[in-house]
């Protein structure tokens, strides 16, 4: 049975006694409206064989309470809904201070948590599920314990994986009886202990580059759609943050390279000569990979660079990994600041 408000309740246990009718089987998502379906049906029904006044007068005055029920009903949700942005503007402006990707990621699950959620992990996701920062409320412990449980052994994102429906579909997931579903990750199920958990989507450019999960259990409750909205728009704002600090990053990574910075002015050195020779021989950087660099270089996703190419996603992925490695370089920013080098240079 659905947790409905007491007038609702009144209202179900009227009509039963009424109708002699067991109509608490008609308490599904749209209670009221099932309800009013049944008496209306009656009082056509009634009128036909022609009913007991009083009967038919206490069966319309049931709709006249069921009118006002939906009234108050829909004003609490809306109530709900308001309060609930408003909590997420808190915590979209607890996060919004953050200068570069990793610090935002290190503060969002405790944001997350501040939205009502028990647990609130945040990861990042290329060919494998990497777990950045998790929050558990009261046991900062155990949210490291699972980190590590995840970094350990980090989980590759294929179909076999429910994480990845969020991926390949860039949309949030409702993961229900977790123990007992064969496409979690089997460590991190026993670490957590969960029973049912939101993810939803982090993008840049339309690509999904992290995933934020949550769940409610010290409030033992499964993981509701209206749990699962909330989070998807916290994500949503936290997304546009991410495209923020992403860039404010390759600024950083180019400045570092441009001005020489010791941390990484050798290997820039090495790899820019290299990708240099491999524009005229592709000793370093196959044809396809230089077409990658390039679109990387202009600003373009995986998503993107995958249509302007006609190939898949998958396979620019592992392009750009094979493109890192090779560059001697982190991340995207990076490589794109070695190869404006070689530009220069060239």
């Amino acid at each position: 049975m659905l947790d409905l408000p007491s007038d609702i309740l009144g209202i179900v246990a009227d009509a039963g006694d009424l109708l002699d009718d067991d109509v608490e089987r008609l308490l599904t998502e749209q209670p009221l409206e099932a309800l009013w379906d049944l008496i209306t049906g009656r009082i056509q029904r009634d009128a036909v064989v022609g009913a007991d006044a009083d009967r038919m007068a206490a069966m319309l005055g049931l709709l006249t309470r069921i009118r006002a029920a939906e009234s108050s009903w829909t004003q609490a949700r809306l109530a709900d809904r308001s309060q609930a942005l408003t909590r997420i503007r808190a915590a979209l402006d607890e996060v919004s201070s953050a200068g570069s990707v990793d610090e935002l990621l290190t503060l969002s699950p405790s944001a997350a948590c501040a939205l009502g959620f028990d647990r609130a992990l945040v990861s990042t996701v290329d060919t494998s599920w990497q777990l950045h920062t998790m929050c558990v409320v009261r046991d900062q412990r155990w949210a490291d314990e699972i980190v590590a449980v995840g970094r350990d052994d980090p989980p590759v994102l294929d179909r076999t994986l429910v994480e990845n429906d969020t991926v390949v579909s860039v949309a949030p997931t409702l993961v229900d009886h977790v123990q007992e579903n064969p496409r979690v990750n089997r460590a991190l199920a026993e670490v957590t202990k969960s029973s049912s958990y939101g993810i939803a989507p982090l993008l840049v450019d339309g690509e999904v580059v992290g995933l934020l999960h949550a769940d409610c259990y010290h409030q033992k409750r499964s993981f509701t759609p209206e749990d699962q909205s909330m989070l998807s728009t916290f994500a949503a704002g936290v997304s546009q943050s991410l495209a923020r600090v992403t860039l404010l990053d390759g600024v950083a990574a180019l400045r570092s390279h441009l001005d020489g910075v010791t941390q990484w002015q050798a290997p820039a050195r090495r790899a820019a000569a290299s990708v240099t020779a491999g524009r005229h021989d592709d000793s370093i950087l196959t044809r396809r990979e230089a077409q990658i660099m390039r679109l990387m270089a202009d600003g373009d996703g995986n998503a993107k660079i995958a249509r302007r190419l006609v190939i898949s996603e998958g396979t620019v992925k592992t392009h750009v990994t094979r493109i890192l490695r090779k560059l001697e370089v982190t991340n995207r920013a990076e490589a794109v600041a070695v190869w404006l080098r070689a530009d220069q240079r060239h």
